[in-house]
């Protein structure tokens, strides 16, 4: 489901790039898409997006776009995956991905019960009243740039 964002980050810095002239021709759309055998290939996504963003908008860490702001994940985590680290590291943001949420566990974290949920409003107080009493500490673990085709360093 983040595949049709990305490539919109990847046409908006292609507008950007070259005027009035698109200089993004949706090279890497090819890997949102099952190959002929139903597999997505992600992993070339995510090099394709690397590679062409570096083209468009610069390198990791100092990327720059007047319709976007680029966050660096070295110093502020936005997209904290939940899996094996759970909740341990610190992060703005937790990201439980995945099919198999377990909806009981994220609503015990968040504090409300499901039937609360409901009413925005209540769920917007709810987060105020946690704001007031725990500080919002951006951070987390390093991110370590890898050269592709590297997955991990």
């Amino acid at each position: 489901d983040q595949g049709p964002f990305d490539e919109t980050v990847l046409e908006v810095l292609g507008l950007e790039a070259g005027g009035n002239q698109q200089s993004y021709d949706s090279e890497c759309a090819q890997y949102l898409f099952p190959n002929f055998q139903g597999n997505h290939e992600v992993s070339r996504y995510a090099l394709c997006w690397w590679r062409v963003s570096e083209a468009l908008a610069g390198p990791f860490g100092q990327r720059r776009s007047a319709v976007f702001n680029f966050v660096d994940p070295r110093s502020t985590d936005i997209n904290h995956v939940v899996g094996a680290r759970a909740l341990a590291d610190p992060a703005l943001l937790y990201h439980f991905a995945g099919r198999s949420k377990d909806w009981h566990f994220m609503l015990t974290v968040f504090g409300m019960d499901r039937a609360s949920t409901s009413r925005c409003g209540r769920v917007l107080e709810h987060v105020d009243a946690k704001a007031a009493h725990r500080a919002c500490v951006p951070g987390g673990p390093v991110v370590m740039e890898c050269e592709p085709p590297e997955v991990v360093c």
